[in-house]
This record gives C-alpha cells, structure tokens and sequence, in this order.
C-alpha cells in the first residue's frame, strides 16, 4: 500500500471539490442573489476575485483539514465517519468564509443571506462528500477482497494464536490483515504456528522485526499463563506507530471495554497511543509556536533596548569626564598666567597628570581643592 500516493489521491480530491464548489457558487451569487438584488439580469463576468477565490481558498481547505487529521490514517477511513467529518468541518469553513469574505455582499434583504450561506455549504459538501466517498468506497473493497492489506505482526505462539490466525484468514469477508509472520513468547517456539506463518524469533526480536518489515498493526495473541509479559510487550511497542489490538478475556467483553472493529470479525481490544485527538494535538503545536515567537520577540525588544540605553550611558560618562579634565585644564592655566608672588605659583596639570587621585592631592594651594571638587561635582 502506498500511503503517499493515497495522500495525494485525497489532496486533488478535495482541491477540485472546492474550486467546483467555489465556482458554482460564484455563479450562482451573480446570476441569483445580485440580480435579485439589483433588479435587473446581472451576466457572470469572471473577475479578479474570482481568480483569486478559486485559486486561494481551496489550498485554505486543505490546510483546515490537514489539521483536523484528514490525511493522517488514509486506509483505515469509515465512511460514516468521513461523511461526519467533513460535514463538521465544512460547517466551520464555510462560516468563516461568509463572515470574512461574503458578509458586503450586494443584497436586496437579510434573506439573501441565508441564501448564500446555504448554498456554499450544501455545494462544498455534497461536492467533496462525493469525492471522498468514492475513493473511500474503493479503498474499503481492495481490502474486503484482499487485494491490500495492513502488514500485521501475531504475538503468539499457542492455541490462541492459531486460533485467531485461522479465523481471520477463513472470513469471507476480510478485515484487511495480512499476517507477515509472529513473535514466540517465553522461548516458545512456535510449533503450532509454525507450518502457517515466518517466525520472527521472540520478544527480543520486537522492535527490529517492526521496523524492518514496516509493521503497521500488531495482534497480541497470548495465552492466560502469559499475561506477565503484556506489560513487557506493551512497553517495548510504545515507541513505535503500530496499532495494538488483544484478545480480550470473558471479562473484558461482559464489562463492555471491547471495541468491536467489524460486525462480523472477532472481537479485539484496540490500546490507542494517541492520547489527544488530532485537531487538539495541531491547535496545541500552534498554540506552542505562536507563545514561543510571541517571547522571542518580546526578549529580543527588551535586549535591544537594553543595549541602547548602556550605550547611551556610557556616551554620557566619557562626555561628562572629557569636560571635567578640560574644564580643570584651562582653570590650571589660567591661573598660572596670572601675576602672583613665588609661593603662589600653581603649576600646570596636564590631562595625564589628572588621572589619578594621588597627583591632585599633592599640589598646594586653594585651587587644587577647588577644581578637584568641581571635576567631582561635574561626574
């Protein structure tokens, strides 16, 4: 089976759908609503929203339904629940369209409304409902017929087994296994089923035989006396994306924890590993991006500005330091060009001289004092 292939399959599905849907409905809103509207034939001209509907909102769908789970599991579709699904979400989509895209519309009264939204909604279902009920349906009968099949692994070795072995191969029509080999448990090997299926060895074995032989079921097929390994073997298949399914006890099916996959198949409980359905697991990882974008940006903000002001100050120190040596520069010569006696003389401070504090506390006389206080006051 070609998953991929399938993907694409369902992708131009939906695509044409919506741009058929979208389409129909923009004729229908010239040729309907805005002639009733305007009171005179309106003739369909194609135009550039047109265009732009056509070619935009079908890619928007694909999107809302890549996030709804649509292409995740492609070959294990119900078609009930594929009609629900995209009943649903078609609801939802063609909301968002009419109140972001159709709500100016030209209309004669509130009615019209009603009108346009019934339309898109019943075109874009029925349209793609169609579609995906046609691939579905041949999906469904290549696997009744055995055409294709799940690659399932048996955990099993013993009665059970070959029991649950013979009866799904004997169904007339098939649930869609196809039984690649099994694993032994507690270092059986494998008598019974031997002569119908590859033994792939035991529980050491596990993993490697899922990933080599991509394995995308797994059936646990073990007898009562070895219900101490379900634990073990649960545990060494979390970390993979294999379906587990067991055969549950007398117990299990008169307290109702059974899932019944078919009608007419037997009954296995299923252990589903996904905790959170697809739509809450994509809304979550949006969730995540947006918050994490939404700090980086905001630390980044901080730190910019953060920066700005540290340069800004130390502009202002160095500014503040080259006046104050300047200023007691000029006041030193100054005062050494005035006339006074010997003992009065004040040497001139050159600017290396004013560096340190030692070179201002040895000089004499009262303007040392006076220009070393306003080169503190002026830093």
């Amino acid at each position: 089976m070609n998953k991929r292939k399938q993907v694409i399959l369902y992708i131009i599905a939906d695509l044409l759908a919506a741009m058929i849907a979208w389409a129909v409905f923009y004729i229908y809103r010239k040729n309907v609503i805005e002639t009733a509207a305007l009171g005179y034939p309106v003739e369909f001209v194609p135009e550039q929203t047109f265009y732009i509907g056509i070619t935009m909102l079908p890619v928007c769908w694909i999107i809302v339904y890549a996030l709804a789970g649509t292409y995740n599991v492609i070959f294990r579709k119900s078609r009930l629940k594929e009609f629900a699904q995209t009943f649903y979400l078609s609801g939802i989509g063609v909301l968002i369209i009419f109140f972001s895209l159709l709500l100016d519309d030209i209309i004669g009264n509130y009615r019209h409304y009603y009108h346009t939204i019934s339309a898109l909604f019943c075109l874009h279902f029925f349209i793609t409902a169609v579609f995906r009920f046609a691939i579905t349906t041949n999906v469904s009968r290549k696997l009744k017929s055995r055409q294709m099949g799940y690659p399932t692994l048996l955990i099993g070795s013993n009665q059970k087994a070959l029991h649950l072995f013979k009866e799904l191969e004997e169904e007339k029509i098939s649930q869609g296994y196809r039984f690649l080999g099994f694993i032994y448990v507690d270092h059986n090997n494998g008598k019974l089923l031997g002569p119908h299926l590859k033994c792939f060895g035991g529980l050491d074995e596990l993993k490697k035989t899922i990933r080599d032989n991509e394995i995308e079921e797994v059936i646990i097929a073990i007898e009562s006396s070895e219900h101490e390994f379900i634990g073990r073997i649960i545990n060494d298949l979390e970390d993979t994306d294999v379906i587990i399914k067991i055969i549950p006890d007398m117990y299990d099916i008169l307290s109702g924890t059974v899932k019944m996959t078919s009608i007419f198949g037997s009954p296995l409980i299923i252990i589903n590993p996904m905790l959170m359905p697809v739509w809450q697991q994509s809304l979550k990882r949006i969730i995540d991006i947006v918050v994490s974008l939404f700090f980086l940006i905001l630390l980044s903000v901080a730190s910019s500005l953060k920066q700005h002001h540290a340069d800004q100050f130390s502009f202002l120190r160095k500014e503040s330091d080259f006046m104050a040596i300047r200023f007691i520069y000029i006041n030193s010569v100054l005062w050494n060009k005035m006339p006074r006696t010997e003992h009065q003389c004040f040497p001139v401070i050159t600017t290396t001289e004013l560096r340190t504090s030692d070179d201002l506390c040895v000089r004499s006389g009262w303007m040392k004092y006076h220009s070393f206080i306003m080169y503190l006051l002026v830093i």
